[in-house]
């Protein structure tokens, strides 16, 4: 299956779209941007975050695409990875009330669209076995 091909964005367009975003987990898979050694593979964070109540396991998972999705934005070369690979910036961004906020989503909407947009432009092609 040549899911990461130059016709097939479409396919990662109806994902996204049905997924509401989720849909850049199976692109972090194809294009292998999974660390064995990062948090969120360690299996006790997750089940901390259960334990504790049902809460902070949303926000981990929210995290977790977050991260995915700027790991594959960075992968298939989508300009600014200086800015979204720091977790800084998005830190700074949750902490500013209203403009940091809309700055927040402006840059995922960034991120999502531009994933698909490379993709369209062949740089997933790379990542085809």
């Amino acid at each position: 299956m040549k899911l990461l091909g130059k016709q097939n964005w479409w396919f990662w367009l109806i994902l996204n779209f049905l997924l509401q975003g989720s849909g850049t987990i199976a692109l972090a898979i194809l294009t292998d941007c999974f660390d064995e050694n990062a948090w969120y593979a360690n299996w006790r964070n997750w089940l901390i975050g259960t334990v504790c109540f049902i809460f902070p396991v949303f926000i981990m998972a929210s995290i977790f695409i977050l991260q995915m999705t700027a790991q594959v934005a960075a992968k298939l070369n989508v300009k600014g990875h200086e800015i979204y690979l720091s977790p800084y910036v998005w830190l700074i961004l949750l902490i500013i009330p209203i403009f940091g906020w809309a700055l927040f989503f402006v840059l995922i909407l960034y991120l999502q669209i531009w994933t698909l947009v490379m993709l369209y432009k062949g740089e997933g092609e790379k990542y085809i076995k």
